[in-house]
């Protein structure tokens, strides 16, 4: 969240420094706040997921995320696009691929049942608390799309101090997931604290440790820098339609690791044929949200 998207951006948008000074303060703000916020909802998900399953925490925290995450820079950038092919477009593949998460969704409750993990077995009064964490951990978690829907004054700025197209974005990318870093910071600084766990840094099997943590920041960033260069290629509704497209892809490709990972094996055919479904109705709504970006 730190180090890996600074690297990339300094090296790719020159004069770096210059594009923030050159931005208006409220687009920096913007960018960095919007980035907080989806800090927070990232260390909301963990608690949501623990309260309440990962199958119904994953089904409301992903469902608002892709709603939200694109219906406000819709309605707030572009409200003339609601009216027109394109919006209705984008309107059918949003709720096809809600359909999907809640298919998905469903599979997933399905496979904790019958591992004994209904929400109904976890702690009395703890399913109202999950629900309202994992309602807050959607909204927040949506923030990130707003900092590269609000945050366009910045992207210019670097074209045109000789950025490319391609990695332009990269000015929003680095403030934004920077803001993240400071939430997931204090909370996991809390957490050590707390639990006195930051002896275990550099204790047995730390070295490990770190290679792993080294290349889940890898592969975690080299998607976020996917995403912005993505949306950068796709027009005014890049991050209209980008949003849904990254939520639905994160479905299916978790999807994809329990099967490999045989974290379905074992349940009743039912089950199976949920997630298959789900996953085949993302895959409408991907080719949906594609027809949208079409020029009309």
């Amino acid at each position: 969240m730190l180090v890996l998207p600074w690297v990339l951006t300094t090296a790719t948008v020159p004069h770096t420094a210059q594009v923030y000074e050159l931005s208006s303060a409220k687009t920096f703000a913007a960018i960095l706040g919007f980035g907080l916020c989806w800090g927070i909802g990232a260390t909301l998900t963990g608690i949501g997921l623990t309260l309440l399953g990962i199958g119904l925490g994953m089904a409301i925290i992903l469902g608002l995320c892709a709603s939200i995450g694109s219906l406000i820079p819709l309605l707030v950038l572009t409200p003339g696009q609601l009216y027109t092919q394109q919006g209705h477009l984008y309107l059918l593949g949003t709720a096809i691929m809600l359909a999907g998460i809640a298919v998905c969704a469903r599979a997933g409750i399905l496979r904790d049942r019958s591992k004994n993990q209904e929400p109904a077995s976890l702690p009395r009064g703890s399913f109202v608390a999950g629900f309202v964490v994992c309602c807050l951990s959607g909204l927040f978690s949506s923030a990130l799309n707003f900092s590269y829907a609000f945050g366009g004054e910045a992207v210019q700025r670097a074209q045109q101090l000789g950025a490319s197209t391609l990695w332009s974005t990269g000015a929003v990318t680095a403030l934004a997931v920077t803001g993240g870093f400071f939430a997931n910071l204090a909370y996991c600084g809390y957490l050590l604290r707390k639990n006195g766990s930051i002896g275990k840094f550099g204790g047995p099997g730390a070295g490990r440790g770190w290679w792993c943590g080294g290349l889940m920041g890898l592969f975690w960033f080299g998607g976020q820098a996917l995403y912005g260069v993505g949306i950068s290629h796709m027009g005014t509704l890049g991050v209209v339609i980008g949003w849904p497209l990254l939520m639905g892809m994160i479905i299916i490709t978790s999807n994809a690791a329990g099967i490999f990972t045989a974290e379905w094996d074992g349940v009743s055919g039912t089950t199976k044929r949920f997630l298959a479904a789900g996953m085949v109705i993302i895959l409408v709504a991907l080719g949906v949200l594609a027809m949208a970006q079409r020029p009309s």
